[in-house]
């Protein structure tokens, strides 16, 4: 199976279908080198005019899959194919097309980190939103915090990072987290893609997304390259085991408290 559909392109319109729904759209480096090359793709083809982002099966992405983390934690790093992806993991920010997420279902971890790089997050009510980060021993990954301080603001980011709770659609709303609650959210992705293809001009389009992108595309550079330089530290320690085994086991996670040392 494909891990990532791309359908013809409709009246300026492309859309990108997450595929891997017997895993829930779980993401995976594969997904990922997929997703960022179909872009790239869809970005150099001058027939694209607006690019939809959605999920298979009904649901966007719950986050990592667990699967993956699993071999993370046993190894204590990453996936060694990650150095193989040409495209910075901001790669939807630099494609110079708008790209709207249709999202539905769930979307956390690096899923939320990915609606959040889109232009546009039209969500339905239900959507369940969560970081994740916390709940699971792991730092703010994918450049969390900026990208959500951007849409919601400093206390709001706190707040959903801090908790690592989950949220539903119209709360996002609310937050700023989407800009669009919608009951059939593809459905209104595409109607606001092509009523953006039919009316809008390409070149403007672009330099808008360039002048919109460029404020904080540097902040989400510096802490994607920040975490990830401590990432192999977590994933090789008791507290990720423990994030990971309580969610596999679905029970609240029991960790130890923090020790500092008082010489650093």
């Amino acid at each position: 199976m494909t891990d990532v559909l791309v359908a013809p392109t409709r009246a300026g319109v492309a859309q990108v279908t997450l595929n891997r729904p017997e895993r829930h759209n779980a993401w995976t480096v594969g997904m990922q080198a997929a997703y960022f090359a179909a872009l790239e793709q869809l970005a150099a083809d001058p027939d694209v005019r607006v690019i939809v982002v959605t999920g298979a099966g009904g649901t966007f992405c719950p986050g990592a899959d667990t699967e993956a983390l699993s071999r993370y934690s046993e190894t204590g790093t990453t996936n060694p194919a990650m150095a193989l992806i040409e495209q910075p993991e901001w790669y939807p920010a630099l494609v110079p097309k708008p790209i709207i997420a249709a999202i539905s279902g769930m979307c956390a971890g690096v899923g939320l980190a990915q609606a959040l790089l889109c232009d546009l997050r039209i969500a339905a009510p239900d959507t369940r939103f969560t970081t994740a980060f916390a709940k699971r021993a792991l730092p703010p990954m994918h450049g969390m915090v900026p990208l959500l301080t951007r849409v919601a603001g400093d206390a709001a980011a706190a707040s959903l990072l801090l908790t690592a709770r989950t949220f539903h659609g119209d709360e996002a709303l609310r937050l700023g987290v989407v800009t669009e609650v919608s009951d059939a959210p593809l459905e209104r992705a595409t109607e606001l893609a092509e009523q953006i293809a039919a009316t809008c001009a390409p070149t403007s389009l672009m330099t808008i997304k360039q002048a919109l992108v460029a404020p904080w595309l540097a902040q989400v550079e510096d802490a994607v390259t920040t975490v990830d330089a401590t990432l192999d530290a977590v994933l090789g320690s008791a507290e990720f085991r423990e994030g990971l085994d309580s969610l596999l086991e679905r029970r609240p996670p029991a960790f130890p408290g923090l020790r500092i040392d008082p010489t650093h």
